[in-house]
């Protein structure tokens, strides 16, 4: 695989003895957007092993303060991403929500506005879907949140 300029800036997650790559967060040209993802992702990932790279150099290497945390699966555009810490803060304009219920399996677009209004936007998709009910079938939970992208 060529590489491309994308990666230039990489912020990785490794495991606790550094033998395997867990994932990668972000690939970016730019810098400053790089420095600004790993500002968030030490924020975001407690207790993991974050590396910090321009091409094969590593330029911060840590492991970030707190217990680690699972959060539930976090479905983005049809795909599912376990671990994914999302909050509606994230959200961008081009983003639509759908909540799913499991029970019934009845679906709905929701307003992220709406969801942020109430909830605020540092609230995480986990704490989000267990506060939502259907209004299909009139049962608390489990709804699922999806993360649709909307034409720009």
């Amino acid at each position: 695989m060529a590489k491309t300029p994308e990666d230039n800036f990489r912020i990785e997650v490794w495991d606790r003895d550094e033998s395997s790559l867990v994932e990668t967060i972000s690939r970016s040209p730019d810098f400053v957007v790089s420095h600004a993802g790993w500002q968030a992702a030490i924020r975001r990932r407690p207790g993991k092993l974050l590396v910090h790279r321009n091409a094969n150099h590593t330029m911060e290497k840590l492991l970030t303060p707190g217990e680690p945390t699972v959060p539930p699966e976090t479905i983005v555009d049809g795909s599912i991403h376990a671990g994914l810490a999302v909050a509606l803060g994230d959200l961008r304009n081009w983003h639509a929500l759908r909540a799913w219920c499991k029970n019934c399996s009845h679906h709905a677009q929701v307003k992220p506005e709406a969801l942020i209004r109430r909830y605020g936007k540092g609230a995480l998709f986990s704490s989000v879907e267990r506060a939502l009910f259907c209004t299909s079938c009139n049962r608390g939970g489990p709804v699922r949140l999806e993360i649709l992208s909307m034409q720009r």
